[in-house]
This record gives C-alpha cells, structure tokens and sequence, in this order.
C-alpha cells in the first residue's frame, strides 16, 4: 500500500515511478588512466571505493579492459566539475564487484553521448513541498535488509539472466547500504546510500528498467523529504514469501560546493521486517 506523505500536506502528490529502456541508458567509455579514477559522492566527497575498469557486470553493454560503465541520462556538476554516475554491480561470472559512484568527465577519453531529456520518463522531475530536512544514515540498516529481496523466485526465473545474479542482486540492501556489499580498497566499509531516477518495483510488479540510481549520498547527506506519496513496497525471503516491506520517499538532495543546486528522487527511509519494528535509514 502507499502510506500518506504526512510533512504538512493537504494532498500529497504522486512522485514519477516509470519503466526506463535499461539497454539503451548507458555506454562503455574508455578512462585514460583506469586505475587512477576518483569514486566520489553527490558533494563531491572522495570515497575510498575501488574504480576498476573492465569486466563490468551487465551484458547490455558489457565494457572492455579500461573502459568504465556510465549513466547516459545527465551530466552532474559537483563543485564546478562535470562528473557521471559510474554503473556498478557483479554480474556472474563476477571478477570485480563493482560499486555505483560519482566519477569525474577529465577522467575519460571521451564526453557519454547524453541522451535526451524526454529519455527519463518523467523520473527525476521537481515536485513542490520539499521542506521536511532529515540525513542520511545509512550505518542504521542492519542485517535483516540482506534477507529482503525485492523479486521472488519465481520473477527471477522469467528473466532471461536470472542465472547471472542467483538472486544477490536482488537485495533491497543494494538501495539502503550497498557500502556493506561493495567493500572499499584495504577491506574498509564506505557508509553511503543512493538517490534513485526509479524504483525496482511498483505497488503491483516488477518495473522493467528499475532501481536506476541517480546520485550516490555519503554518510550524513542533508535530504528534504517531499510531501508527496511515499512508496511502501514489499520484500520476500529467498522463498518469495512476504517478510516485510520498504518505504521510500521522494526527496530533494542539493550539491555542495560554489554551485550548488538540486535534484529529486527516491530515497529509502526505512524497513519493516517480520513483526519487528520499522527502523528508519534517515535521522531528523
């Protein structure tokens, strides 16, 4: 179900949730010096992630030796810097598991060919009321978000590379602490969660193209909670039955920096599992 917005809105607003063609969303781009990228969040912060070029997950497309996999919906620009939205993930046979980051334009070869604006579906747009300030926090989540998969078995299945992942990537874990998956260089965990163009799913399925990421939000990122419609979505074990639900809300994030300004998407604030209580993934 969808839970009222609350924040001092009459009405709450309907937030963009829609399909994006995901073969077409983002390229394979040669880095000048691979091994040298910078992993960086939404204020320009220096992650200590691991940037390595090659063996990409994905197969649409899946990137050479020395070519990173980008974002082609926009060009962010972080404290006076173009930057993109590197793609992360493992897909099997895995050999780098990945992490999405923010990645600098002078790294690489050549300009993403940028899709156009009417490419996004809708997803991203401004919605008026975002007034409610909470941070980002997500060292709150704990292991149970592991244990809670946003596709059942049986949708796994009826994907064409269902094999590729065995269900890993299907955690609603990879949208509230994907720092605990993607492990940093020396073995250290960076503390960070995303702003999303889209959800994985919809009140009623699946949503091809979905759980697009949009900005990566460190530790401690001020968020504005939109008066719009939350998203109350459910999770299943590995078994596909229902062990609980997520709630996401619509959000405004600004970058720092000289020229700061913002964007808006999908922010998970909290998860329910099994009959224990909600545990917020955002502070006040």
């Amino acid at each position: 179900m969808i839970a009222a917005a609350g924040h001092g809105a009459s009405e709450p607003q309907r937030a963009p949730n829609n399909a994006f063609e995901a073969s077409l969303i983002s390229e394979c781009v040669p880095a000048r010096r691979p091994q040298r990228v910078r992993a960086l969040t939404f204020d320009g912060k220096q992650l200590p992630a691991s940037v390595a070029a090659g063996h990409e997950p994905g197969s649409r497309p899946r990137c050479r030796h020395g070519e990173l996999r980008l974002l082609r919906f926009e060009a962010l620009q972080l404290d006076g810097a173009r930057t993109y939205v590197r793609r992360g993930g493992c897909a099997l046979p895995c050999v780098v598991r990945q992490a999405t980051v923010h990645v600098p334009a002078r790294a690489f070869a050549r300009p993403v060919s940028l899709l156009a604006r009417s490419a996004r579906n809708g997803n991203g747009a401004p919605v008026a009321g975002c007034d409610t300030p909470v941070r980002n926090a997500p060292r709150a989540v704990g292991g149970a978000l592991r244990r809670m998969y946003y596709k059942t078995p049986a949708e796994l299945r009826a994907r064409r590379n269902a094999g590729r992942s065995g269900g890993a990537g299907a955690r609603w874990s990879n949208y509230g602490d994907p720092g605990r998956t993607y492990r940093s260089r020396g073995g250290r965990r960076a503390s960070y969660n995303y702003l999303l163009w889209n959800l994985p799913r919809t009140l009623h399925g699946l949503l091809p193209g979905g759980g697009i990421i949009r900005a990566v939000l460190r530790e401690g990122q001020a968020i504005s909670l939109c008066a719009a419609d939350r998203l109350r979505l459910a999770a299943f074990d590995r078994a596909g039955v229902v062990n609980g639900d997520v709630e996401f809300a619509y959000a405004r994030v600004q970058a720092g920096g000289s020229r700061a300004y913002a964007i808006h998407g999908w922010v998970l604030v909290g998860y329910r599992y099994l009959d224990r209580g909600f545990v917020s993934t955002v502070v006040g």
